[in-house]
C-alpha cells in the first residue's frame, strides 16, 4: 500500500473529527458571533424535505377554492 494515501487519509479523518468537536462545543457553549441557522435550516428539511412543495399545493388549493365555477355562475343568472 502507498504510504503517501494512508497519510492523508489519516489528516482527513483527524481533521473531521477535530472539526465536528470544535463545532459541537460552539454550540453547547452558545459562542456569540458564529451562526448555526443553517444547521437548523438543514434539520428542518431533512425533518420535511417537501414542506416548501406543500405549502405552495395548499396555497393554490385555497385559491381555487375560492374562484367560482363559470357555468355555475352562468345558470344562476
Amino acid at each position: 500500500m502507498n504510504s503517501d494515501k494512508v497519510t492523508i487519509v489519516i489528516l482527513l479523518v483527524v481533521g473531521i473529527v477535530a472539526l465536528s468537536n470544535l463545532m459541537m462545543f460552539a454550540m453547547v457553549r452558545g459562542m456569540r458571533g458564529m451562526d448555526f441557522k443553517w444547521l437548523s435550516r438543514s434539520r428542518d428539511t431533512l425533518n420535511q424535505p417537501f414542506q416548501k412543495e406543500d405549502d405552495s399545493l395548499d396555497e393554490l388549493h385555497r385559491v381555487v377554492g375560492g374562484l367560482s365555477d363559470p357555468e355555475q355562475g352562468e345558470e344562476e343568472k
